[in-house]
């Protein structure tokens, strides 16, 4: 996996199974749950908002979370090319 920093900022959505979280940069990354409920952290991959199972109004919404919980705990964040 390449070498990312991510916000340490996390949601957990039950009904997909996964972990997202947002780099610094804003990118949108998930790591699935195990069925324990446990996750690997190093697990972590690129949503890929065109190749996902999942509605991407619905990946964007966990997006825009992610990057509002993450700009209140006062970490950086930068809007990344090609997002409005």
């Amino acid at each position: 996996m390449m070498n990312v920093d991510f916000s340490g900022v996390f949601l957990t959505v039950q009904n997909h199974g996964c972990v997202y979280t947002v780099c610094t940069e804003g990118e949108l990354f998930y790591a699935p749950m195990y069925q324990d409920g446990t996750v690997n952290l190093e697990e972590f991959d690129f949503v890929d908002f065109w190749e996902s199972d999942i509605d991407a109004e619905e990946l964007e919404k966990i997006q825009s979370a992610l990057i509002d919980m993450m700009t209140r705990a006062g970490l950086y964040f930068k809007q990344p090319v090609g997002h409005a």
